[in-house]
C-alpha cells in the first residue's frame, strides 16, 4: 500500500522545469519509493524514463565514466538516480550533465553532508532541493484512518495560518486525534515502523536504523573513527528536548573536547538526527543570545536511544514529546512559508517555546498539553516586549480565541496541526 506523501505537491510544481531535484532526508523515510512514484507519473506520460541506483555497482562505475554515462543514456527524458551520495565527484559530473543535456536528473541521497554541500556547491541556481522526513502525523493519519484525515484537512488546512474555533470537532473525534497522535509519539513516523503490526516489529526496526546510521552513515560516510562517543551524545541530548545546551556539561558527560562535541552535535544535525534551533533576542543584554536547544527530527528514534516505549499516559515526559511534536511540524513549514524557528528565554528566565515570524512579526507559540490551559506571565511578556499581533497556545482539547491589549492568542488542539 502506498501512502501519499505531502512532498509529493510541492514537487508537482518543480517536475516540468529544467533544473535538478534533489530529495534528501534520514534513511528509511520512503525516499527509494517516492523516487520510483515519480517515475511511475513520468511513465504514463510517456516520457522515456531510467531509474538507476547508485547501491548497485555497475549503475556506479558507469556513472563513474561520465561521456558513457550520457551517450548510453542520450535517448532519456529523465534520469532518477536513488543513493546518489556514493557518487565519487557527483556533483561536478551531475553538473556537466546538466550543462550539456536536455535530460531531467532527480537524484535522492541519505542525509549525508556529502549529498547536501559538495553536490550542492557544484549546482548553484541548477538544482531544486528538498527534504524527505519520517511521516509527518497528517501523512500518519493518511495510513491510520483516513476519514479522520479527510475531516482534519477540510477544517484545518492550516490553523497557524487561519484558525477558526467554530469548525472544532466534538469530544468523540477530538479523542480519536488525541489517541492517535499519542500513538504516533511513541514509535513515530518511519514508514515501517507505521505501518509494522506488532510492538516487537517497530521496536527492531527502529533499533535497525540506528545501527544503518551508524554503519552506513557515520563510519563509511563521514569516516569518523568511532561511533560510540556520537551514540552518547545523542542519547544525552534525547533526555534534555527543549533545554538550553550546556557545552561543558556535554563534553564532561561523553568525554568529547570542547569543540569536537560542537562538531558531532554538526555531525547529529546534519544526518537529520535532529535539529538545534536557536534564540530569538534583539536585546543581547537582557535575552539568551548564543545557547540553542535540541529537538529530534523523528520520536520514536529519540524513544529509541533512551529505550523508553511505555504508553504516553505512564511517561514523565509528556511534555518533551509534544514540544518535539509542535517542532517537527513547524520543522516541515520552514521549507514552505515559514522561514525559521526560534525560541525565546531573558535573562529573567522568561520563556517560550517558539517563535516564528510572519511578514517581519514574532509569532509565539507556547505548547500548553492541558485541558485547562492558561498563558503564563512569560507570554504575556514576549506579547507585550514585541507588541504581538497574533498568538497560540497548543492545548489538550482546547479550542478558542480570545483577545489580550491588542493581541489574538488562538487555543488549538495541538492535534490539529
Amino acid at each position: 500500500m502506498y501512502i501519499k506523501r505531502e512532498l509529493e505537491n510541492r514537487l508537482k510544481k518543480v517536475l516540468p522545469k529544467k533544473e535538478v531535484i534533489s530529495i534528501v532526508g534520514p534513511r528509511q523515510t520512503g525516499k527509494t519509493t517516492l523516487l520510483k512514484r515519480i517515475k511511475e507519473k513520468l511513465d504514463k506520460k510517456e516520457q522515456n524514463v531510467q531509474f538507476i541506483t547508485f547501491e548497485k555497482r555497475a549503475d556506479l562505475d558507469l556513472f563513474e565514466e561520465v561521456e558513457d554515462f550520457k551517450r548510453y543514456y542520450q535517448d532519456k527524458d529523465a534520469i532518477l538516480i536513488d543513493e546518489f551520495q556514493y557518487a565519487e565527484n557527483g556533483g561536478q559530473k551531475l553538473k556537466y550533465l546538466y550543462d550539456t543535456t536536455d535530460i531531467k536528473f532527480i537524484v535522492t541521497g541519505s542525509s549525508s553532508l556529502d549529498l547536501v554541500h559538495k553536490t550542492g556547491k557544484y549546482m548553484v541556481g541548477r538544482m531544486f532541493s528538498f527534504n524527505l522526513y519520517p511521516f509527518s502525523f497528517r501523512e500518519f493519519l493518511r495510513y491510520k484512518d483516513k476519514n479522520l484525515l479527510d475531516m482534519l484537512t477540510k477544517n484545518f488546512e492550516n490553523p497557524l495560518k487561519s484558525f477558526n474555533p467554530q469548525k472544532s470537532f466534538g469530544k468523540s473525534i477530538n479523542q480519536k486525534l488525541e489517541n492517535l497522535l499519542e500513538e504516533y509519539l511513541i514509535y513515530g513516523g518511519y514508514p515501517r515502523v507505521v505501518t509494522g503490526k506488532e510492538k516487537e516489529e517497530k521496536e527492531l526496526v527502529l533499533e535497525s536504523n540506528l545501527e544503518n546510521y551508524l554503519q552506513k552513515e557515520i563510519k563509511d560516510l563521514l569516516n569518523l573513527a568511532s561511533d560510540k562517543k556520537l551514540f552518547n551524545l545523542a542519547k544525552t541530548l534525547a533526555t534534555q528536548i527543549g533545554e538550553l545546551i550546556n557545552y561543558n556539561n556535554l563534553s564532561n558527560v561523553t568525554e568529547l573536547s570542547y569543540q569536537k562535541t560542537k562538531e558531532h552535535l554538526n555531525i547529529l544535525e546534519k544526518t537529520y538526527i535532529l535539529n538545534l534551533i536557536r534564540p530569538f533576542y534583539t536585546n543581547k543584554r537582557t535575552e539568551i543570545t548564543k545557547n540553542p536547544v535540541p529537538y529530534f527530527i523523528d520520536t520514536g528514534f529519540r524513544n529509541h536511544l533512551i529505550n523508553d516505549f511505555r504508553s504516553f499516559k505512564l511517561r514523565n515526559d509528556k511534555g518533551a514529546l509534544m514540544e518535539n511534536f509542535v517542532f517537527m511540524v513547524l520543522q516541515r513549514k520552514t521549507t514552505s512559508n515559514l522561514r525559521e524557528i526560534n525560541y525565546w528565554r531573558s535573562k529573567s528566565r522568561a520563556e517560550v517555546d517558539f517563535v516564528i515570524q510572519d511578514e517581519q512579526k514574532p509569532i509565539p507559540i507556547e505548547v500548553k498539553y492541558s485541558k485547562n490551559p492558561t498563558p503564563g506571565k512569560s507570554f504575556y511578556s514576549f506579547l507585550n516586549k514585541y507588541d504581538c499581533k497574533k498568538s497560540f497556545i497548543l492545548t489538550n482539547g482546547v479550542s478558542k480565541r480570545i483577545k489580550k491589549k491588542g493581541a489574538e492568542i488562538n487555543f488549538i488542539p495541538v492535534y490539529y496541526l
